[in-house]
């Protein structure tokens, strides 16, 4: 299964500015800008969790799965 966040989208959808989301979550603009192109195994939870509670998002609205195989 592969897993893609969508904090771009999130980001751009709030209305918020990089300057504001760094100033509510603590994480400085040149890595919140890295973040939005990282794949989701090299995003730490906690940075999930704050950027989601920042823009007032739960944090599963954060997240989609791309592809399914079952075996």
């Amino acid at each position: 299964m592969d897993i893609e966040m969508k904090i771009k989208e999130a980001i751009e959808e709030s209305g918020i500015s990089l300057r504001e989301l760094e100033r509510r979550t603590g994480i400085e603009r040149r890595y919140l800008k890295t973040i939005q192109e990282l794949p989701a195994d090299e995003i730490l939870l906690h940075e999930v969790i704050l950027i989601a509670h920042a823009l007032g998002k739960a944090i599963e609205d954060l997240f989609v799965a791309r592809t399914f195989k079952i075996k």
